[in-house]
């Protein structure tokens, strides 16, 4: 079966509809190979799921915030620090799922390729021209799950890629707006970060912001559109000042962010 692992986690993760996930059994009755590897995916997949992450405490907010202001003051360098980094250390757990996720996946494809003595020197760029494209595919699957564990391996995932396609660009961002974890979505912000020299990310960003009611979302952006020197960011923000509801140590940032662009 062609994609077979990727079948494999669509099945566990109950993304297939029934009469695909008839056809998928029926096929691992059929053929005991795939059944014996499946049922390592299983294993591995159940062990992974149990991996839970804290939810950040609401006394972030201000460490956050005096995390922020110590990223301006070294703006010099090509990168700061970043809170995805910081996170992997608190949330240590969650980062074993997907990198154990992406093992299963890549071993399971390379014990049913085809086995030679060697393998020509030219051939490595294909191989790891295949191995992008199933990290890729791995992404778009983890960003689709309920766990908000398991969608912020996916972000995590995204940051491996070398060149992304417009597909996880695009989840990314949908990621960024749409998703109700807000871990996930400051990850999202971290991950497109890496590719601000695509205008449609910049665009991305920019429009994001009046859809944030996180203040930690909502200053991270702010942050990011400094570094950038986005102008397009001015406007958005000059109208999320006029809110109401607006936290009073946000509105200080975005203002300060503004001042900052211009």
């Amino acid at each position: 079966m062609e994609n077979f692992e990727e079948e494999s986690m669509a099945y566990l993760a109950g993304g297939l509809s029934a009469s695909e996930e008839s056809a998928f059994e029926e096929f691992l009755k059929e053929n005991q190979d795939y059944q014996s590897r499946f049922e390592e995916v299983k294993s591995s997949w159940a062990l992974l799921s149990a991996l839970d992450s804290p939810e950040p405490s609401e006394a972030m907010d201000d460490g956050f915030i005096k995390m922020l202001d110590t990223a301006e003051r070294k703006q010099a360098k090509k990168r700061e620090p970043s809170l995805w980094h910081t996170w992997r250390q608190i949330f240590t757990p969650s980062l074993a799922f997907g990198t154990l996720l992406l093992l299963v996946g890549l071993g399971v494809g390379y014990w049913f390729s085809p086995k030679e003595n060697s393998i020509p020197q030219n051939n490595a760029v294909v191989v790891e021209g295949e191995t992008e494209a199933v990290r890729q595919k791995l992404v778009l699957t983890l960003l689709e799950q309920p766990s908000a564990n398991q969608r912020l391996d996916g972000v995590n995932e995204a940051n491996k890629i070398k060149e992304v396609d417009d597909m996880v660009i695009s989840a990314l961002l949908q990621t960024l707006n749409n998703d109700p974890n807000v871990n996930v979505r400051l990850a999202a912000i971290e991950s497109l970060a890496n590719y601000v020299d695509k205008p449609i990310v910049r665009q991305g960003l920019v429009q994001s912001i009046a859809q944030q009611e996180s203040p930690l979302v909502q200053v991270t952006l702010a942050n990011l559109m400094v570094a950038l020197q986005e102008k397009s960011s001015i406007e958005p923000f000059k109208q999320l000042l006029k809110e109401k509801q607006l936290d009073t140590t946000v509105k200080k940032q975005i203002q300060k962010s503004i001042n900052s662009i211009i």
